[in-house]
């Protein structure tokens, strides 16, 4: 072989078998991290998370879809008013004793009335708590009774229709059927007129006290109710048989 050949050989054993390679200089090198040797200090034990404390709730009222009574609520009273201003107009089909007062003498006047025709509806409107009432009747009767004077005796009759709405005056129109000829016979009338509107003024204080009730009782509440912030209130007088009272239909509902 030539010497290149040779010195290639030769050197070529050198490195690959005179100088092994020594891994030992790797063994004392520390392979910690700094966090492993920093000294341990103890948690602190985890805070108690106390739950926040809610508010009770509040009582719903209304019924169980109408909390509060925030949405408009009505419930019907139609068979018990038709029934309790024909009982009351009627006085309960008992006879009714009266004096009529005329040129400064007093005359026995002692009559019955019959209900011929009682025709309409009566509601209550519950709306963010307030009680509104409604009603809508038409009203025939018919009155016979006599009349005494100091020194006779007189039979009359008369019929009546009445138009009672929510938002006007109650329309009272009295027409004697027998006696119209008696010189008391206006006076008759009258009386006549404002005995029917002093029942109605009763109906319609009955008729606010059957609201509240029913609110009441809509609410699931006990005890009385206070008409404080009702919005209809039973007149005295004609001419404010619906001056309390408050509709949202603004008149006669067809």
């Amino acid at each position: 072989p030539s010497r290149r050949s040779t010195w290639r050989a030769t050197h070529t054993s050198f490195f690959f078998c005179a100088m092994p390679i020594n891994y030992s200089k790797w063994d004392n090198i520390d392979c910690s991290s700094d966090e492993e040797d920093a000294p341990k200090v103890a948690k602190p034990p985890p805070k108690k998370v106390e739950k926040p404390v809610m508010p009770a709730p509040k009582e719903a009222t209304g019924s169980a879809w109408n909390a509060s009574n925030y949405h408009w609520e009505e419930q019907k009273l139609d068979t018990w008013g038709r029934q309790k201003i024909g009982d009351l107009l009627t006085n309960e089909g008992k006879k009714i004793h009266e004096e009529v007062e005329f040129q400064g003498a007093r005359l026995s006047f002692i009559y019955s009335v019959t209900k011929d025709e009682v025709e309409g509806d009566a509601w209550t409107h519950i709306r963010k708590g307030k009680t509104v009432v409604g009603y809508n009747f038409e009203i025939k009767l018919t009155v016979s009774g006599k009349v005494k004077t100091s020194s006779r005796e007189e039979t009359v009759s008369a019929s009546v229709h009445i138009d009672l709405m929510v938002d006007t005056d109650a329309d009272v129109v009295v027409e004697l059927t027998s006696g119209g000829g008696l010189p008391f016979a206006s006076t008759l009338k009258k009386h006549v007129e404002n005995a029917v509107e002093a029942r109605l003024a009763a109906f319609l204080g009955e008729l606010q006290e059957k609201a509240l009730q029913q609110k009441v009782k809509t609410e699931g509440k006990e005890g009385s109710v206070s008409p404080e912030g009702a919005v209809h209130a039973a007149p005295k007088e004609h001419g404010d048989q619906a001056a309390g009272a408050k509709s949202h239909f603004g008149g006669r509902v067809q």
